[in-house]
């Protein structure tokens, strides 16, 4: 969902869109990670892995509006027109949130912020371009 909302957000900024269609009432709520993060729990599982639970999610437990995402994206990106809602599009399921139980005991937990995360996928995006 991030690289879409990040796409469509610079194409807005990039021809001069005043306003960027979000699907549904934009409250749906969903829980995103940085890849650094992950890799940084999955190195560390390697250098123990008996100290790993059986069982056990990754994640930073906690979760945003799929509307918080659209206006950070926006800020990154400079962006600053206005979001409509199409409320004939699908919503999803409401919210989607790990238990992160198990990896707060077991002592770890992310580093990056999703201001921060955001910004560097940002910056990377940028550098793909032709």
């Amino acid at each position: 969902m991030l690289p879409a909302i990040i796409h469509k957000i610079h194409r807005a900024r990039i021809e001069g869109r005043d306003r960027v269609e979000i699907w549904g009432d934009g409250q749906a709520r969903r829980e995103f990670m940085h890849a650094g993060d992950l890799a940084d729990a999955i190195l560390r599982a390697l250098a123990d892995p008996s100290a790993v639970p059986a069982v056990m999610n990754v994640g930073p437990g906690v979760d945003h509006a799929i509307e918080d995402y659209y206006r950070i994206v926006a800020g990154v990106v400079g962006w600053q027109g206005r979001f409509v809602h199409d409320l004939g599009k699908p919503v999803g399921m409401r919210r989607k949130l790990l238990s992160v139980a198990r990896q707060a005991a077991w002592g770890w937990a992310p580093r990056i912020g999703l201001a921060e995360g955001i910004a560097a996928t940002y910056a990377w995006y940028l550098e793909q371009q032709p």
